[in-house]
């Protein structure tokens, strides 16, 4: 291959303190592409079934696709696999800024890290070159001060790093990238934490062989006159996902509110609330339209960075929060400690559950507060990275560690699919591509179909066609998706969605739908021949793509989880509230849907993944 792979990954032995770097297989990168598809065929090499998550014998793999680092807007992303503690499942995690073009740039594609290091470590790799150097005096720190201080001691390289939460091997923790990208919903902080390690640091200056860069500059040039022409461009750049509040407003409110409660909770949470924190946008490498917010907390002056401030709104809007400041700095600490803000979120919901329905009285909840507040959730962060008390340790250990302590019969008050938290309740938001991918991911509940058509709601059948054909979907897929009876098959149209999130994870390019709306499989199959010189027909690269996730699915099946995981909430059929949403369960045309409905889909899908 001419450009976009250095053929080239890094092996480190934690245990031994050492590391080397060696060729990867050949023919990963032609069979699968990269990052996404070579990391889960690496992850079979390295791997051993029903491994402890938290063992030694658990590796990470880091890696980036062949365009990262290449000036193609949005691609910056790098992918981690792991068999993660919450779950038990492998789960490819994807995060983004500068990771994974300082991989690149280093003239790696792909790190290995195995075993563990005997005491806390900081990996520091630097164009290839790689030490193992002590991290005590950083271990007890929070992520954004661990950051600012190796940025400091390192300029120009990109961190990624864990909190006290994965220095506890909190089952819900995550790690950060450069401050404000998460990295590895469902433990994947606990599994560097259960390594010993604190930080890894990548600085490369080394650049990324185009095959065709004069090719590669006049696509570029197209996709920038795209965005020039792009109606809402102006709002995406000044108020990043904040700008599509209108959209995401619906689905946020509570269940039974109405217009006054729509206009009050824009008040506190919408563009006008964000702009008042606002310092200013930021962007990873090569993105024309920065996604992530550096905020001032205007009470203590506080600068502090998020992936989005339209996290902060969700968990203001969920628990009831006063304004956006106190919904942005605590979201502020759930990231510093390194802790999922939608898992911790939804356990301070089941917690007010308890309350309502007389499981847990006050006098017993070891002085958490439980009403609705910011205060419930920042005492539940710190105890649970803490694992403190009896509750803040049930919780450190996830679902499975709820159940223990109050029942089992306390799922009810829940809304899980495979012991992992629903992002999404369809019975709000129709049960499009990411509502029913919940159910059938490897990993659990997970937004990797947000760059289909189904993310924006309300759009008409031949929008959603044409959006579709977009994904590489050919006339045969297409005639069985929208020759349903309901108009529209959501599972036979979630596995081209997979395969997308596939493509655009394995090239490395950022899913999220303000970036990917701007490509389509023909325009990706041209950059991929112009940055590595891979010529192929877009029905050929799609199956690759498809390949990667299959093989995905395989690591998930290794370990148990397979077809037989794939159980919707009982949530779902019943039409009361639960975490302040209900309704009655809809597909996206807004058909209402029952559980062998369901069921259909679910067959439906997995008859299309065989396709």
């Amino acid at each position: 291959m001419q450009g976009g792979y250095t053929g080239k990954l890094m092996e480190v032995d934690l245990t031994k303190g050492t590391a080397s770097v060696v060729g990867c297989p050949e023919g990963y990168a032609a069979d699968y592409l990269g990052g996404f598809g070579v990391n889960n065929r690496l992850f079979l090499d390295y791997s051993r079934p029903g491994t402890d998550p938290l063992s030694p014998e658990n590796p990470v793999i880091l890696g980036a696709g062949p365009l990262v680092g290449a000036p193609v807007p949005g691609a910056s992303r790098v992918m981690a696999n792991a068999r993660l503690p919450l779950t038990g499942a492998v789960a490819s995690a994807s995060g983004s800024m500068g990771l994974g073009a300082h991989i690149k740039w280093s003239g790696l594609d792909h790190i290995v890290l195995l075993g563990k290091a005997p005491r806390p470590t900081l990996l520091y790799i630097d164009d290839g070159r790689v030490e193992l150097l002590p991290a005590s005096s950083l271990w007890g720190k929070g992520i954004l001060e661990t950051t600012r201080s190796l940025w400091e001691a390192y300029p120009g390289a990109s961190v990624l790093a864990i909190g006290p939460a994965g220095e506890n091997l909190v089952h819900l923790s995550l790690a950060m990238i450069d401050a404000c990208a998460t990295l590895g919903r469902g433990g994947l902080a606990a599994v560097l934490g259960s390594k010993n390690v604190k930080a890894l640091v990548v600085r490369g200056s080394g650049g990324v062989k185009v095959a065709d860069p004069r090719r590669l500059r006049e696509l570029i040039r197209g996709l920038h006159d795209r965005l020039s022409r792009w109606e809402m461009r102006q709002g995406a750049l000044e108020l990043g996902m904040i700008g599509a509040w209108p959209m995401y407003a619906s689905q946020l409110l509570p269940y039974g509110a109405g217009e006054e409660e729509l206009r009050e909770m824009t008040e506190r949470f919408g563009p006008g609330a964000y702009l008042k924190l606002k310092k200013r946008r930021i962007a990873c490498p090569s993105c024309f339209l920065g996604d992530k917010d550096e905020l001032i907390l205007p009470t203590t002056g506080e600068s502090v960075y998020s992936t989005s401030f339209l996290n902060a709104a969700i968990i203001g809007c969920a628990l009831g929060m006063n304004d956006a400041e106190e919904a942005a700095s605590t979201l502020a600490l759930l990231d510093d400690l390194g802790l999922d803000f939608m898992t911790l979120s939804w356990q301070a919901a089941y917690l007010l559950e308890l309350r309502e329905h007389g499981v847990l009285a006050p006098e017993d909840a070891e002085d958490i507060p439980l009403n609705r507040g910011a205060g419930i959730l920042r005492e539940l962060a710190v105890r649970v990275s803490e694992r403190k008390g009896e509750i803040g340790e049930a919780l450190a250990r996830g679902w499975r560690g709820a159940f223990e302590l109050f029942g089992e019969d306390t799922r009810r008050f829940t809304m899980l699919v495979r012991d992992q938290d629903c992002l999404y309740d369809p019975r709000v938001s129709g049960l499009g591509t990411m509502e029913f991918e919940q159910i059938v991911s490897p990993r659990g509940p997970t937004s990797a179909s947000a760059g289909s058509a189904t993310y924006v709601p309300g759009l008409p059948m031949e929008n959603l066609r044409r959006l579709t054909q977009r994904m590489g979907a050919d006339e045969e897929a297409l005639e069985r998706i929208f020759s349903s009876p309901w108009g529209m098959n959501v599972g036979r149209l979630t596995r081209y969605s997979e395969d997308w999130f596939s493509l655009f994870s394995s090239l490395g390019i950022c899913n999220r739908f303000q970036i990917n709306r701007f490509y389509h499989a023909g325009l990706i199959r041209d950059i991929l021949a112009a940055v590595t010189g891979m010529e192929l027909e877009t029905g050929e690269m799609m199956r690759k793509a498809a390949a990667g996730f299959e093989l995905y699915r395989e690591l998930g099946e290794r370990e148990g989880l397979g077809r037989e995981r794939d159980v919707p909430p009982e949530a779902w059929f019943e039409e009361g509230p639960l975490w302040g949403r209900g309704g009655k369960l809809k597909d996206y045309l807004g058909n209402e849907l029952n559980r062998g409905d369901v069921f259909t889909l679910l067959d439906d899908y997995y008859d299309e993944r065989q396709r």
